[in-house]
C-alpha cells in the first residue's frame, strides 16, 4: 500500500439499483474506514440520494447527489460506444433532469419485467411470486432490476444467497436478439440515451458530468471534452497506471476534475476478498481529500 489516502469514494452503487448495500450501510462502512466523504452514484436514479445523506448526517461524514447515466455515444469513426456518465451536485428536479434521470431508471425496470414474466413462463426461474411483490418489496425504488427481483425471491426463501450468479445468467444476460424484442415491446433503449445530451442535461443541472472508467477510451478525449464533459475517473479497478497518468494529465491540462470509487470492487463495493484477479488496490477505490474538495466547492467550475 502506498501513501495514497482515501478521503472519499464518489462511485458508489446500493441496493436501490444494483450494489451490495443499502445507503445506511455504505455510509457506516465508509466512516468505519476513516474516510471524510462518500457519494452515492446509482445506476440511473437518485431514489437513494436522502436516505444516505441522512446517514452521512449521522455519521459526520460529506456527500452529495449523484448518479451514473448509462449513455452511447457516436464516435467520429463511426463507433457506437456505451459510456457510463456520472454526474455530480446537480439539482434533480431541474427540468432537464426532472423526466431524464426516471426514463433512464424506467429502461431498466421495463426489461426486468419481462424478463422476469418470460422466465417464469419457460421455467428459466422459479415462480411463487410476482411482479407487484418486487415493487411492495422495494416501494422508493424506480429502478428494478435482478437484484431486487432476487431479493424478493430470498425474502420468500425461493432462491438461497448461492444461488444468484445461476439465477442471472439464466434469467437475464444480455442476449442480442432478446434484447432486440425487449426494446421493441418497450420502445426503450439506452441506446436512445446519447452520451452528448446526458453532457447537456448534468450542466444544465447545475452539476459535473464526468466520465467514469474511461478505460480503452483514450483515443476520444477530445471528443468527450468538446461534449462538454467535466472530468474523468482516474482512481477505478479498471484504470491501470498508464491509463491513470494519462487522463490524469488530461485533467490538468484542460482544467478538468479527477474523480474514483469503488465501482463495484474493494470492500464498498462488496468484494471483500482481496486477490489479483478480481479487485483492485486500496489506492483505486477513492480519491484524496484534494480531489474531493475541489469538486464539493466547485474549483474548476
Amino acid at each position: 500500500m502506498s501513501n495514497f489516502k482515501v478521503y472519499a469514494s464518489c462511485h458508489n452503487h446500493s441496493t436501490f439499483s444494483d450494489g451490495e448495500y443499502t445507503p445506511e450501510v455504505l455510509a457506516r462502512m465508509a466512516k468505519n474506514m476513516g474516510h471524510g466523504a462518500i457519494i452515492l452514484t446509482d445506476h440511473d436514479t437518485v431514489q437513494g440520494y436522502s436516505f444516505i445523506k441522512e446517514a452521512c448526517g449521522r455519521y459526520g461524514l460529506k456527500t452529495m447527489i449523484g448518479v451514473e447515466l448509462s449513455t452511447f455515444h457516436q464516435t467520429s469513426d463511426g463507433r457506437m460506444l456505451g459510456v457510463h456518465l456520472c454526474g455530480f451536485d446537480f439539482d434533480p428536479e431541474h427540468p432537464s433532469l426532472k423526466d431524464f434521470i426516471p426514463f433512464c431508471a424506467s429502461i431498466q425496470t421495463d426489461r426486468s419485467r419481462l424478463l422476469f414474466e418470460w422466465g417464469k413462463a419457460d421455467g428459466t426461474i422459479k415462480g411463487g411470486i410476482e411482479w407487484e411483490d418486487v415493487l411492495a418489496d422495494h416501494p422508493h425504488h424506480n429502478y428494478i432490476c435482478n437484484n431486487e427481483i432476487f431479493a424478493s425471491y430470498m425474502k420468500r426463501g425461493i432462491y438461497r444467497y448461492d444461488e444468484y450468479d445461476d439465477f442471472c445468467k439464466k434469467g437475464f444476460g444480455h442476449i442480442p436478439d432478446r434484447e432486440a424484442k425487449i426494446a421493441e415491446i418497450t420502445g426503450k433503449s439506452y441506446r436512445q440515451v446519447s452520451t452528448a445530451e446526458a453532457i447537456k442535461r448534468v450542466r444544465e443541472a447545475g452539476g459535473v458530468p464526468v466520465v467514469a472508467h474511461p478505460a480503452g477510451l483514450n483515443k476520444y478525449v477530445n471528443e468527450f471534452i468538446d461534449l462538454g464533459v467535466m472530468g474523468f475517473e482516474t482512481r477505478h479497478s479498471m484504470i491501470n497506471e498508464a491509463n491513470r497518468a494519462f487522463y490524469e494529465d488530461v485533467c490538468k491540462k484542460n482544467n478538468l476534475y479527477t474523480m474514483g470509487g469503488a465501482d463495484h470492487e474493494n470492500i464498498l463495493g462488496g468484494l471483500l476478498t482481496f486477490s489479483d484477479e478480481y479487485s483492485s488496490s486500496y489506492e483505486q477505490s477513492g480519491v484524496d481529500e484534494e480531489a474531493y474538495t475541489c469538486l464539493c466547492e466547485r474549483k474548476l467550475g
